[in-house]
């Protein structure tokens, strides 16, 4: 029985070590030593009469690997001290090998568990004899991450069927205090956040159009600027300026309404445009980024709306809208994009 539990302890002990090796190395918290010092009671000695003490002190040292934070290997030397019974002394000692999986509770706190076999060493003094053997460790506890460097753990373990009938049999319950000391753990610190993108400023072309009152700008059947005029056209350089354009271009469009020919419409609507532009270039916008074109009666605002009435006083009022200069801007701005 001994035998099959051992070569079951040696195969698993195996295959952790084997499903260890492929977590990926972020994960380990690496290689650990320690010692324990605990209590020991042995169970129901056979063969070896009536008892008075099975209580025992206990001592290990142990070290192993932690591959990550749910599976561990260790290996230890267990002295499980002196059970006196009848005066004489039964002691047993050996060497563990063990799987530890784990399971945090929290960043602090894990629940432990032991499965292993130790190669013992039993003695009773009284009778002189000994005997050499693999017994399976079971254990449960939990460990407790004071700082990256030490785990501090409280750990049971059952040592089972410990002797033989030479020396008596006895399963050893166990509690150990331990203190488990990490050289190479260090806490995780996750990577500082990539720095947002600084906006961008894109060159984005935009055309902006402006229209103006031809009445308020000129007399009627004129092209000579009027001083609402020059006010006007004072404060749509001041917005054209405000929308800070580059490489940008003026063109002014002349509009008539429908009285009068069509050709002297057409030739009054270039004297307005060209009026307004020469003034644009007088405030300094460079000549050759202006321009002026007349489109006579073209585009009426007014449409049909104005058909029915005969005098031309009536008339003038009602085409109003048609006479107009509508300026339009294009030009290239910075606009700031978010990434």
């Amino acid at each position: 029985m001994q035998k099959t539990v051992a070569s079951t302890l040696v195969a698993s002990f195996i295959a952790a070590l084997t499903f260890a090796s492929n977590v990926q190395a972020d994960d380990a918290e690496g290689v650990f030593m320690g010692g324990g010092i605990g209590w020991s009671h042995y169970a129901d000695i056979d063969g070896m009469g009536l008892s008075t003490d099975k209580n025992a002190t206990s001592y290990r040292l142990f070290g192993g690997y932690t591959f990550n934070k749910y599976w561990g290997l260790e290996a230890g030397y267990n002295w499980l001290g002196d059970a006196k019974v009848g005066g004489d002394t039964y002691h047993a000692n050996g060497v563990n090998l063990s799987v530890l999986p784990r399971y945090p509770l929290t960043d602090k706190l894990s629940i432990v568990g032991e499965l292993g076999v130790m190669f013992s060493d039993v003695k009773n003094d009284n009778y002189g004899t000994s005997d050499n053997g693999t017994n399976g460790v079971y254990g449960v506890g939990a460990a407790y991450r004071a700082s990256d460097e030490l785990d501090m753990q409280l750990r049971y373990r059952l040592y089972d069927d410990l002797g033989d009938k030479s020396t008596g049999k006895s399963d050893v319950h166990n509690v150990s205090l331990e203190a488990v000391y990490y050289p190479t753990r260090t806490t995780y610190v996750a990577p500082a956040p990539e720095p947002a993108p600084e906006p961008v400023a894109e060159p984005v072309v935009e055309t902006k159009t402006f229209t103006l009152s031809s009445d308020v700008m000129f007399d009627f059947n004129k092209a000579s600027l009027k001083s609402e005029g020059m006010t006007a056209l004072d404060q749509l350089y001041t917005n054209i300026k405000a929308e800070q354009p580059t490489d940008g271009t003026i063109v002014v469009y002349g509009y008539t309404d429908r009285i009068g020919s069509e050709q002297y419409n057409q030739t009054l609507s270039e004297k307005r445009a060209q009026t307004v532009a020469d003034y644009f270039v007088q405030k300094g916008i460079p000549a050759d980024k202006v321009s002026a074109v007349g489109r006579g009666e073209a585009d009426s605002v007014t449409g049909s709306n104005c058909d029915g009435i005969k005098k031309r006083k009536d008339l003038i009022v009602c085409l109003a809208p048609d006479r107009r200069v509508n300026v339009e801007v294009t030009g290239t701005k910075q606009v700031t994009v978010q990434p």
